[in-house]
Order: structure tokens, then sequence, then C-alpha cells
């Protein structure tokens, strides 16, 4: 299993565990990722390093795939799609 889901992440928002961030980007509005790809997108690889882009600051980074603690709420998309 390439992520904690077991899903395929690939364009979809999921929110990143707050365990291995930071204090100050443990508000829900940080952790909120949009995953582009990556082999720990998909559920059936080995591979567990996921592509995105954080969309509070449009960033593009790398996060591991068993950091994902669930998909994003409508609301949270939301949230975080109003300040792009």
């Amino acid at each position: 299993m390439a992520n904690s889901l077991g899903e395929d992440l690939t364009d979809r928002y999921v929110i990143l565990s707050e365990e291995n961030m930071a204090e100050e980007y443990r508000a829900i509005e940080y952790r909120v990722f949009k995953v582009t790809g990556g082999f720990g997108a998909s559920s059936f690889t080995s591979g567990r390093a996921l592509m995105g882009v954080s969309p509070i600051d449009g960033e593009k980074w790398r996060a591991d795939g068993y950091d994902v603690e669930r998909f994003a709420t409508d609301e949270e998309i939301a949230l975080v799609e109003k300040t792009e």
C-alpha cells in the first residue's frame, strides 16, 4: 500500500497529519494538500512519495503517503481556495 488510505489520490485533496509538522503549520488550512502525482498517489505501487501543491500558498512540495490522515471535506477545500 503506497498511502495510508489505500486509494488513488491523484488530483484529490487530502489532509496531512499534524504529527510531523512544525507547530505554526498545524492549523487545518496548512494541512490541506492537493496531490498531483507520485508513486504514493496510487493504491497499487510500492513507493510512498506524493507530489502536490499547498493550496494556501501555491507552493509545490513532496509529502509522504503515510502522512495522509484523510480526504479533505468540501468545507476545508473551500477554506483554502478562498485564499488562492
